[in-house]
């Protein structure tokens, strides 16, 4: 938009200086008045073809033709230029929605995120420094422009239909975020989303306490209140400091980044039958089982002992470096070995 302003400017001085060396040309040359020689000037470079305002002079004659070749070539740079931005914007714009729309369809267990706003982008930032697929989806252009200049696949509409979420991929996606401006908007955009596909994972935002009920009942799993979330972190900052900067440590705050994740066990995973004892997933990984939740109960453990002895279903919540969730990724992805 820049270039095309710029160049926009040029072609409107260029008329403008034409204009100018026109109207004092034929004062000079002719003796015209001002009046008489800017129309003489606008006439003939815009190819009007009323006539000479007054008979010419051979030197007269000499500079219309260099003002007709000079003003008329001008006139025609500028229109050509002004059509080339309007066809090339236009198809700019179609080319790129369609490359949008086909890296869209081909997303599969991917994030929407509903709003970019500020919470919004904060979601994005996460989801980058993961390396998680996602979607944004927003309807002010100026949040489009933001999202669209930081790199992002962007779906432009309203989140609480269905046609839009469709299109972002809803029935294949496997999380949303629900944060535009209002919370009547994030219940609508829950209600929509949880109707189009009921497994999705839903997470709100909500600006008031009393909409946070309501959010739930709409459907979503987890509602954040980010006030409520910012109050309680000012509030541990000054009563535990030194709590909150070991927390700040451990979520990747600090110079030293750790990260907090969870695996399911599957039927052939080599870690069913065994506990965690046996297993000796600090020494071999370098990780630290934080909880367990048993498929069969549903509940958490959120001190599993050494004897504890896992199940297929069974989900395993577990801390380390980077490079320590990568090693228990693979122990725990690791076929199981058959018994002799």
């Amino acid at each position: 938009m820049r270039r095309e302003a710029k160049t926009g400017l040029v072609v409107l001085a260029a008329i403008f200086a034409v204009v100018v060396i026109g109207t004092v040309g034929f004062m000079l040359i002719e003796g015209w008045g001002l009046l008489d020689s800017l129309y003489m000037t606008v006439t003939t470079i815009f190819t009007v073809g009323f006539g000479e305002v007054h008979p010419l002079s051979r030197a007269g004659s000499i500079f219309t033709l260099v003002l007709i070749f000079g003003g008329v070539g001008t006139i025609l740079y500028g229109i050509g230029t002004m059509v080339e931005f309007v066809i090339s914007g236009q198809l700019t714009g179609v080319f790129w929605r369609r490359m949008v729309k086909r890296q869209v369809d081909k997303l599969e267990g991917h994030y929407i995120i509903c709003g970019y706003g500020r919470v919004g982008e904060a979601v994005a930032r996460q989801f980058v420094a993961h390396q998680a697929k996602f979607v944004v989806i927003d309807s002010d252009p100026g949040s489009l422009d933001q999202a669209e200049s930081d790199g992002y696949l962007v779906v432009r509409g309203d989140a609480a239909t269905d046609e839009v979420l469709e299109a972002a991929g809803i029935t294949r996606a496997k999380g949303l975020v629900a944060a535009v401006g209002s919370d009547a908007g994030n219940i609508f955009v829950t209600l929509s989303a949880r109707v189009l596909n009921p497994e999705l994972l839903i997470v709100a935002r909500a600006s008031a306490e009393d909409t946070v009920n309501k959010l739930e009942r709409a459907g979503a799993d987890h509602v954040v209140s980010p006030y409520g979330i910012g109050g309680k972190r000012m509030a541990n900052l000054l009563l535990k400091p030194l709590v909150s900067d070991y927390l700040e440590v451990v979520t990747g705050g600090g110079e030293l980044e750790f990260r907090v994740e969870e695996f399911e066990l599957n039927a052939q995973c080599c870690a069913i039958g065994e506990s965690i004892g046996d297993l000796g997933v600090r020494k071999r990984t370098g990780a630290t089982i934080l909880a367990v939740r048993h498929a069969r109960t549903g509940a958490f453990d959120t001190n599993p002992s050494s004897e504890s002895r896992l199940s297929p279903g069974d989900v395993i919540i577990a801390i380390g470096t980077p490079v320590e969730i990568t090693r228990l990724e693979e122990l725990m992805g690791a076929p199981a070995v058959p018994r002799s």
